[in-house]
């Protein structure tokens, strides 16, 4: 079969690889005659970003809304047209489980510290003692040492225990499927280390930056979303790739290096050749195709450990639910409950759009590192733990009208402590003309996967001898 080459080869294509491929476009349109191919295994491009319409319910599969702080992905979203689809979540209410029972989450709240003084003091979210103990957290001395430390380390010697079980720990290792006492603080919330170091304190911290802010109307959302799904973004993404740029249902076999360029055998028999690859697949698979090209690397790949997860979508009519799960986003479960659900979306409560009139979509999580065993049960099984722990925790005996499980084997990958430097040494074994980026690497999150892939698309571009004139990264 014909040999083709290529300038750059993606493998992959969730939202790394889409951002990658939507960048070389780019550098296509500006009259640079970059070569470059899109290999997706699965049929559908996307990855984690998936949007089913059900019954005049939109079902997110993964990831349903984004964060603006950080640019990229809300920057390919206006360049892509879509300006009038963002928007944003209708309330920014949610509750955390206490004992049980649903209790609101004070207002001010910032990734487990607090940055209203009288919200704080009249939840009962944390016990006056936990109250007591994390207004200490003014006198704690900064921690010198420089090296990393866990989530669950830095919030017990900053905050105490109960913050960490009861506010930091759903919040911040919740949106990683992470157990805090292994995840990183430097590869998750490295803003939280900054703080500590530049005011002594992350309450003084947030005070300050308070005060030297104006408030934002009715407290705007960092977050938004399209009214019509995520899945729209990927959809648009290929509507502007040329023909031939995209290859799925193939996945790359391996990938061996010859005269400064390397050949990839397909499973379809093709071969093919490219001066550089950005690989953006999940750290087992980049691993085994680097077996031959960087051992090394791929030896260390091998350490990032993944976890599995699921997502349980419900809908029920709306009369059968309580007034509570109308007015607020969602709901996060603290380990300590020993619950199933680890937390909910009110996706009709938070984003228009999600349910026909009269209805609630409803999403549950399961899973994540540490709570997987779950996962071993067959959906029916699975299905009758979270109908009752919907019941016991959100009050709603009503039977759904909907029901759908997207699981997520082995998906999200753990940013355990000292990731951050695995990472620099997975790079540096890497051989010229290739880049691992993506949700392992440097940010799982949409826009750091978004970044990502821009930016390795650019490395690729100037390894190549291509220059880039008209667009520059952002950090």
């Amino acid at each position: 079969m014909r040999e083709t080459m290529y300038h750059v080869v993606i493998v992959g294509g969730g939202m790394t690889g889409l951002a990658a491929a939507w960048r070389l476009q780019q550098a296509r349109k500006d009259g640079l005659p970059v070569r470059f191919l899109l290999i997706e295994s699965a049929r559908r491009l996307g990855g984690k970003i998936s949007t089913q319409r059900r019954d005049g319910f939109l079902i997110e599969h993964g990831p349903d809304s984004f964060l603006t702080t950080k640019p990229h992905l809300l920057q390919l979203v206006r360049a892509l047209g879509l300006d009038d689809e963002l928007v944003a979540p209708r309330t920014s209410r949610y509750y955390l489980v206490r004992n049980g029972q649903l209790v609101l989450a004070p207002e001010g709240i910032f990734l487990g510290v607090p940055t209203r003084f009288m919200p704080f003091l009249r939840s009962p979210v944390v016990s006056w003692a936990g109250k007591v103990r994390m207004g200490l957290e003014l006198f704690i001395p900064p921690r010198r040492e420089e090296d990393d430390e866990s989530v669950g380390d830095f919030v017990r010697r900053r905050l105490g225990r109960e913050a960490l079980d009861r506010l930091a720990g759903p919040l911040m290792a919740g949106i990683h499927s992470a157990d805090p006492n292994r995840l990183s603080i430097q590869a998750t919330f490295p803003q939280l280390r900054a703080m500590e170091r530049t005011h002594g304190s992350l309450i003084r911290a947030m005070w300050r930056a308070r005060r030297g802010r104006r408030p934002s109307a009715g407290g705007r959302s960092p977050f938004l979303t399209l009214r019509s799904g995520l899945g729209r973004l990927v959809e648009e993404v290929e509507k502007v790739l040329d023909t031939g740029t995209v290859l799925s249902g193939v996945s790359v076999d391996g990938i061996s290096c010859s005269q400064n360029r390397y050949t990839l055998t397909l499973s379809n028999g093709q071969t093919i050749t490219s001066k550089t690859i950005l690989l953006t697949t999940p750290p087992p698979i980049t691993a085994s195709l680097l077996t031959r090209t960087a051992p090394g690397a791929a030896l260390r790949l091998r350490r990032i450990r993944m976890a599995s997860s699921a997502s349980v979508a419900l809908g029920f009519h709306g009369k059968d639910v309580p007034q509570a799960i109308h007015n607020a986003s969602g709901a996060l479960v603290p380990r300590l409950e020993q619950r199933t659900v680890t937390g909910y979306t009110f996706a009709s409560s938070k984003f228009e759009g999600r349910a026909p009139e009269g209805y609630v979509l409803i999403r549950a999580f399961v899973g994540g590192d540490g709570l997987e065993e779950v996962l071993h049960c067959e959906d029916n099984t699975l299905l009758e733990h979270v109908l009752d722990d919907t019941r016991r925790l959100l009050g709603i005996e009503a039977a759904p009208v909907l029901m759908d499980i997207q699981r997520w084997k082995k998906a999200r990958p753990q940013y355990d402590v000292g990731h951050l430097d695995r990472v620099a040494t997975i790079e540096h074994a890497l051989p010229p003309g290739i880049w691992i980026v993506g949700s392992a690497m440097r940010g799982a999150g949409l826009p750091d996967c978004t970044r990502q892939g821009i930016e390795g698309a650019e490395n690729a571009l100037a390894h190549v001898g291509f220059t880039t004139p008209s667009h520059q990264t952002t950090t």
